[in-house]
């Protein structure tokens, strides 16, 4: 990537600058100035840095800008993988068309996400013919495909099918398969090696780290977006999971290449149907396995039937093949992937025993398929995190529009083991207090209290009478949507629908399209929700959403802070409140024309000293007390001229007119 004529930071992004002729309407702001010179600085100096940039900042920019200028190799890595493709198809040949510097970008998503060539024809071989509606179809588009990528699919594949189908790395004989040259996952991660920036997200950037780096080709700077996210990703890649779903997939694996006696089939479901029975003597979807007597001995004879297989495998490996290599090395390195499978399970029952100062061991009810898996993973990965990257990376940016509590970074700092960097909370270019409004609950409303449902129902009722719907009603749980869900249905007067009802993305589509709609959901709506214009108005949020204590993470970081002297309701309740509350204004004000209410329903936020530390943490929205006060509010008309602008067409807020 050579760089071109060297411009200030401050004449990129000024009004008659190269990114002003190339995106009409595009204004600068000082605080997207402001963090791309303090990103420059930390390139040039090898510093990490820290920068929280909340919603019409423009920090996509704000970040692109400095690492196209840099010459050096760059991963970005972001939540989703919708967002890695807004900054492919969008935000990057932006910023590339605008400064003139012609650099090599990839997208690249974890090697499931990819048709693999062999399987396909293997299959194509077996079958004859497609044996369902949805395989008939990939197999049509296989042979059109021009990467591989089964985000291209205009369906979602049904899993197993899929499964047939994808470059899992535990099917994977690599430089010794007769499809390798053409490999889509490895011609996209070989394109990768030359690219200037390579575009991740999150669960593959922190697997990559989780495994010594090697599945990213190594980098200079790293750019983590939506950072207040990569304590869940950094925990979850370092997560080790034993669950019937992951043993089901194994033993189909080891079918399609091996031909196993029948005896270990049996053995290994009587196994697991044990366990389950086992993880159900205690009440609750989620509990520390230790609360579990019985866990240790279920978990020892599943992990016997594991070993036998394993050795069974080792010896009989050659005679059980079902189709004949086209070489040596393929089967030996098949051989290799299949113990490597059943070592991981033996592996994953062994951590279930360490002690509880090394990693927390939990036991989950899936809430769809009520299925128990067990997760064991450390309860911090701040010092993890601290040695495989922090103390790696020349530089490291760390950037969202939630990550600042009271203007402080320490709660993430601490969380991700981030010891010195630069910090800026870049001002945000919105007028709260003139677009949004703030509305608690009367302080006896107590979610902790069995009344609490029928005390804000009506309060629910009448704060959607006055925004005239266009609102989430967002929970903290699916007990509590559920009963506040049941006693204002029928009372609302305006298209309502529960979560459960569609899938999320028709749930999303629907409310877009419908006038007035309301939708009752859980926490999860909370983020990476986009919305244009007034349709939604309005947020609801059940409670201060604190982490639960009864949580086995939870409870296993709130344990390590009090011992090591720390006070866990300050250092970790508190913040983690503040930045899911953030989420919800980060929903509503997106351009200089919206206007929004963000409802707490939760009065321990007026009765309880802590309330006014976390209120004083949210963007500063005008405080009102009386309902009557919210709709004078909505029924002022915007501004003559001003219009929704459609977010999917501008690039994370960095150009909408005012």
């Amino acid at each position: 990537m050579s760089a071109a004529p060297f411009l200030s930071l401050e004449s990129v992004f000024s009004a008659d600058g190269p990114l002003a002729r190339a995106l009409s309407g595009f204004e600068g702001r000082p605080g997207q100035v402001a963090m791309s010179q303090l990103i420059e600085r930390g390139f040039l100096e090898s510093a990490h840095t820290v920068v929280e940039a909340g919603t019409g900042v423009g920090k996509s920019l704000a970040y692109l800008v400095p690492a196209l200028r840099s010459g050096k190799k760059v991963v970005v890595s972001t939540a989703t993988i919708a967002l890695q493709e807004q900054l492919v198809k969008k935000d990057i040949p932006l910023v590339v068309g605008a400064l003139g510097i012609p650099a090599r970008v990839e997208l690249l998503k974890g090697r499931n996400h990819y048709l693999c060539r062999a399987k396909l024809d293997r299959l194509r071989t077996e079958r004859l013919v497609a044996q369902s509606g949805t395989m008939e179809a990939m197999w049509d588009w296989a042979d059109r495909t021009g990467s591989g990528d089964r985000g291209e699919l205009p369906f979602a594949p049904p899993p197993l099918e899929w499964e047939a189908l994808d470059a899992d790395a535990d099917d994977c004989v690599g430089e010794f398969c007769e499809r390798f040259r053409d490999c889509w996952f490895f011609t996209r991660r070989d394109a990768a090696k030359y690219a200037d920036l390579v575009v991740v997200n999150h669960a593959l950037f922190f697997l990559d780290v989780a495994l010594g780096g090697t599945l990213l080709p190594a980098y200079d700077y790293v750019i983590l977006d939506e950072a207040h996210q990569c304590e869940r990703w950094a925990s979850a890649a370092l997560t080790a999971t034993l669950s019937s779903a992951g043993v089901n997939r194994l033993m189909r694996r080891l079918h399609r290449h091996y031909a196993l006696p029948a005896e270990y089939d049996a053995e290994i479901d009587h196994g697991m149907r044990g366990l389950a029975a086992t993880l159900a003597r205690v009440p609750g979807e989620r509990y520390p396995l230790a609360a579990n007597d019985g866990a240790p001995d279920a978990l020892g004879a599943l992990q016997q039937s594991f070993y036998r297989l394993e050795n069974w495998l080792y010896a009989n490996w050659q005679a059980s093949l079902k189709h004949p290599p086209d070489n040596v090395a393929e089967a030996e390195r098949r051989r290799e992937n299949a113990l490597r499978g059943l070592l991981a399970h033996i592996a994953t029952i062994d951590r279930t025993a360490l002690p509880k100062d090394e990693a927390i061991t939990w036991v989950e009810r899936g809430e769809r398929d009520g299925r128990y898996e067990i997760n064991s993973a450390p309860f911090d990965v701040a010092d993890y995190l601290r040695t495989t990257l922090f103390a790696r990376a020349q530089s490291v940016v760390l950037t969202s529009a939630t990550i600042a509590t009271g203007g402080s970074f320490a709660f993430l700092r601490r969380s991700l083991g981030v010891d010195e960097a630069q910090e800026y909370v870049a001002p945000s270019p919105f007028d709260y207090r003139a677009q949004a409004r703030l509305f608690i609950a009367p302080g006896d409303c107590n979610p902790k209290e069995p009344h609490f449902a029928r005390r804000v129902a009506p309060l629910v009722e009448e704060i959607l009478d006055v925004t005239s719907g266009r609102a989430f009603v967002l929970f903290t749980s699916y007990a509590r949507l559920h009963e506040v869900y049941a006693l204002v249905r029928e009372r609302i007067p305006f298209p309502v629908k529960l979560q459960g009802e569609l899938p999320r993305a028709h749930l999303l589509d629907w409310f877009r399209r419908t006038n007035n709609a309301v939708l009752f959901a859980t926490s999860t709506f909370w983020e990476g929700i986009d919305v244009v214009g007034d349709r939604l108005s309005c947020v609801i949020i059940d409670r201060l959403p604190f982490p639960s204590p009864a949580d086995p993470l939870v409870a296993a970081r709130v344990a390590a802070i009090e011992s090591a002297g720390g006070h866990s309701f300050e250092d970790y309740m508190i913040p983690s409140a503040i930045v899911r509350l953030k989420q919800g204004f980060g929903r509503l004000i997106r351009t200089k024309s919206d206007r929004g209410l963000v409802v707490l329903l939760d009065g321990r936020a007026v009765a309880m000293r802590y309330g006014a530390s976390i209120i004083a943490a949210l963007p500063p929205a005008k405080r009102v007390t009386d309902l009557a006060d919210v709709r004078a509010f909505f029924d002022v008309r915007p501004v003559p001229g001003a219009q929704a602008i459609d977010e999917e067409r501008i690039p994370d807020g960095d150009a909408r007119p005012d």
